[in-house]
């Protein structure tokens, strides 16, 4: 546990919807409230910044990323989502921010202790079209890169109150988040997202509400539906035998997005399940946990 400090003191979550990390201000103008699993790599983080209502323009950084806030229904409180990198080191991290009251500018700085985490390796070995594609398909794969680059970047608000997120298909996991892949001796960014059991026409569901953001037949990932929950989260389904639903849709948790398959760049028939805050992927298993919605 960190040593508190004179603005700064870390809380253990002892229960539920207790906060893993809590910034007061020094003029007691707001506070900050973290709430997550863990401040650990890939792992997502539940912002909440309660306000005095005097405050105006106020802006937040959590480890040199800045956060996406949007205010909620109590205009004293703004909420948001952020992330620890898969990359981050652990050790202490900086959470900065600025503020305006009665016209004044201010800026405050805090730190947090991020947690070691380690992810295993996977050796597999695979076809090559699964890891070199064909010279014909390097246009598609780069016009792809730049469409889901541009979607990361997009910040819209809600489209309802966050809550806890539900599982897309029942079957159980069978790859792991953040494992370091290496295809035939060549090694490859650790896996974004969660394999799931899932047999060709297995129904797939909304994790959460949400606006279909992107809904299309990748290279890499065949039938691919991306939600936008709002303040930078999405979720990922991937190599989906069908697609049921057309970008821009408005959907509940637990509504039908497609039928899970083995298209795309797969060897077998399965669900790949990611979660992102930004272009920072994020185990999708901590969406479903109480503790990120106070």
């Amino acid at each position: 546990m960190l040593a508190s400090c004179a603005w700064f003191s870390l809380l253990l979550a002892a229960s539920p919807v207790a906060p893993v990390a809590l910034v007061p201000s020094p003029d007691e103008a707001w506070r900050i409230e973290l709430y997550a699993r863990a401040l650990a790599p890939g792992e997502p983080v539940r912002v909440l910044v309660r306000s005095d209502g005097g405050v105006t323009d106020l802006t937040l950084t959590f480890l040199s990323r800045p956060v996406a806030l949007a205010a909620d229904p109590d205009a004293r409180r703004l909420t948001g989502w952020t992330a620890v990198p898969l990359d981050a080191p652990s050790g202490p991290g900086a959470l900065e921010v600025g503020w305006t009251i009665a016209g004044q500018p201010h800026r405050h700085s805090a730190t947090v202790k991020i947690e070691a985490r380690d992810f295993p390796e996977q050796r597999l070995k695979v076809e090559s079209r699964y890891v070199a594609p064909p010279p014909d398909v390097t246009r598609r794969i780069e016009e792809e890169r730049r469409l889901l680059e541009a979607l990361w970047a997009r910040r819209e608000r809600p489209t309802t109150a966050p809550r806890p997120f539900v599982r897309p298909v029942p079957g159980p996991p069978t790859g792991t988040f953040g494992a370091r892949r290496i295809f035939n001796g060549e090694p490859r960014a650790p896996h974004p997202g969660l394999d799931l059991r899932a047999s060709v026409g297995t129904p797939v569901h909304a994790a959460g509400a949400g606006r279909v953001a992107l809904a299309q037949d990748l290279y890499w990932t065949g039938g691919t539906v991306v939600l936008e929950h709002g303040e930078g989260l999405f979720t990922v389904y991937a190599h989906l035998s069908s697609v049921g639903v057309q970008e821009g849709d408005v959907v509940p948790a637990g509504a039908p997005l497609g039928r899970s398959g083995a298209t795309g760049r797969v060897t077998g028939p399965h669900l790949h399940w990611g979660a992102k805050i930004g272009d920072v992927p994020v185990d999708p298993r901590a969406l479903l946990d109480l503790r990120l919605f106070p």
